[in-house]
């Protein structure tokens, strides 16, 4: 009797369970890369070494750009390297190779004008740094790294000329989503 009973049971759960729908799918997309920059576009120059070295500040601007400028450039190497999208990054070396170019000089002879003979090794540890930490930056993002880098590729890519480029890096980042 109990088996009868418990037989009618299993085959109303399977009709029942024949009826069910299906679970849904679950996919995960992971969110948008931000609009924007996607690294920090304002870096911290160096201080000079001495009280002696004035800067005025018409100067400081100057120097602020192109450390700018370096900066994201550097930022672009490393996601290049990082995501291979190296050829994303020869196309904005040979769009603004003249800019960047004349912005390293601005760069060099600050670290010539604050630290004298030294300059080389004072500019190779800030570059250095400034990649490293760059580079931490990406790790720390994950998967998201490449897509945020290739978004800031396709903001640069945008810009049309050197002026355009100065007044992106100086703009400040947005907040992340």
């Amino acid at each position: 009797m109990y088996f009868k009973r418990f037989a009618g049971v299993a085959i109303m759960l399977a009709a029942l369970a024949g009826c069910s729908k299906p679970a849904p799918v679950v996919v995960v997309v992971p969110p948008p890369a931000p609009v924007g920059h996607v690294y920090p576009t304002i870096v911290a120059v160096p201080a000079p070494t001495s009280r002696r070295i004035h800067i005025t500040p018409v100067q400081q601007v100057q120097i602020q750009q192109a450390f700018n400028v370096i900066a994201l450039k550097s930022a672009l190497m490393v996601g290049a390297l990082s995501c291979g999208q190296q050829d994303k990054y020869d196309a904005f070396m040979t769009e603004f190779q003249p800019h960047i170019l004349s912005e390293q000089h601005v760069m060099d002879s600050y670290f010539r004008r604050i630290a004298g003979y030294s300059y080389h090794a004072k500019e190779d540890d800030f570059v250095t740094l400034l990649a490293n930490n760059q580079s931490v930056t990406g790790i720390n993002e994950g998967s998201m790294f490449c897509l945020n880098n290739q978004a800031e590729f396709n903001a640069v890519m945008a810009l049309h000329s050197p002026d355009e480029l100065d007044r992106f890096v100086t703009a400040q980042a947005p907040s992340q989503p």
